[in-house]
C-alpha cells in the first residue's frame, strides 16, 4: 500500500513487526531516458538502499548503500533508469539493528560492505541474486527482521538505561509530528531537560530540537503534496508556525526554497514506478 508518492518516489509503512523501528520503505524510479533532478529535504532517519540499473537477467550494477541522516538540502540526480528499493531505519535503532552510528553518516552515502563488513557483505551478496525490486525489499524487511531478533538478545543482557530513554523521546518527538517541546517530554520520562537533550544527541547525531523542526517540516510537505492548492496560511497555522511568514523562513532554513518553488519542483518531477 503506498502512503506517499511524489514523481519516482513511493512510500509505503513498515511491515507491523517492524513498526518500532522502521519508519518506511521506499523506492524511487527514473524514467530511462528523461534525467530527473530531485530535492531532498532534510530527513533524520537511515536508509539501507540497494540502487543501480537493472537488467533483463536482474540487478546489474546495483550495490547495497547506507545513506546516512540528511543535514542539508542538496539537489540528487540519479542516473536514467535507475532504481532505489529501500527501508529507512530510525535513527534510535541504527547501532542495533545496522551496527553503525547514524552521526557518523551524516549527509554521506557509503557502500553498507565497507561500513559494517560483517553484516553488509553477505547481504550484498543476497541482494545481488534477487531478480525484481519486490525480491530485494523482501530480503531487507527479512534482514532487519532477523537483526531485530538479534537486538532483543543484547538488550536483554544490557543494563544500559540511556537507549530505551532515547527510543522513548524520540518516538514522543515523532508522534507529536515536532509539535512537543523537549521540556515537555522530560518530566514524562523522569529526566531533566538536559539529560534528555545530552543523550539523544550522544545516541542519534541530533539534537531534540532540530528533530523537532524536521518532523514538522515533513508533516507540512505531507499536507501541501496532498492539496490541489496549498494554502499556506492554513496549513501554516496546522502545523504550528507562528503565522506563514514564520512558515516560509523555515522551509527557506531547511529545504533551501520558498513553498511555492519547493511545492512546483515536486510535481514538475515525472512519475515513474517500480514494478516487480
Amino acid at each position: 500500500m503506498t502512503d506517499h508518492a511524489i514523481g519516482g518516489y513511493r512510500e509505503s509503512p513498515p511491515p507491523a513487526d517492524l513498526a518500532f523501528a522502521v519508519e518506511a520503505l521506499w523506492t524511487h524510479a527514473t524514467a530511462p531516458v528523461r534525467p530527473t533532478v530531485h530535492r531532498v529535504v532534510p530527513d533524520p532517519a537511515v536508509s539501507l538502499c540497494f540502487t543501480g540499473v537493472r537488467d533483463a537477467n536482474g540487478p546489474g550494477s546495483s550495490r547495497l548503500i547506507l545513506i546516512g541522516p540528511v543535514a542539508q538540502a542538496r539537489m540528487f540526480a540519479p542516473e536514467p533508469g535507475s532504481h532505489m528499493t529501500s527501508v529507512r531505519i530510525k535513527l534510535e535503532w541504527c547501532r542495533s539493528l545496522l551496527g553503525v552510528a547514524p552521526g557518523e553518516h551524516e549527509d554521506a552515502e557509503h557502500p553498507y560492505a565497507l561500513a559494517h563488513p560483517a553484516l553488509g557483505a553477505p547481504l550484498e551478496e543476497r541482494l545481488a541474486r534477487t531478480r525484481t525490486p519486490g525480491d530485494a525489499l523482501r530480503v531487507l524487511v527479512e534482514f532487519l527482521r532477523a537483526r531485530t531478533a538479534a537486538a532483543t538478545v543484547a538488550r536483554r543482557a544490557s543494563r544500559a538505561p540511556a537507549p530505551p530513554l532515547v527510543r522513548a523521546g524520540m518516538e514522543m518527538l515523532r508522534t507529536s509530528a515536532g509539535h512537543l517541546r523537549v521540556d515537555a517530554l522530560s518530566a514524562p520520562l523522569g529526566v531533566t531537560d538536559r539529560h534528555l537533550r545530552r543523550v539523544i544527541l550522544a545516541e542519534t547525531g541530533i539534537s531534540p530540537r532540530r528533530f523537532a523542526r524536521v518532523q514538522r517540516l515533513h508533516a507540512l510537505l505531507r499536507d501541501a503534496d496532498r492539496a490541489a492548492t496549498p494554502a499556506w496560511a492554513a496549513l501554516a497555522a496546522r502545523h504550528g508556525y507562528a503565522d506563514q511568514s514564520h512558515l516560509i523562513r523555515e522551509l527557506r532554513a531547511l529545504a533551501g526554497a520558498t513553498p511555492g518553488r519547493l511545492v512546483a519542483e515536486r510535481r514538475a518531477e515525472p512519475s515513474v514506478s517500480v514494478t516487480g
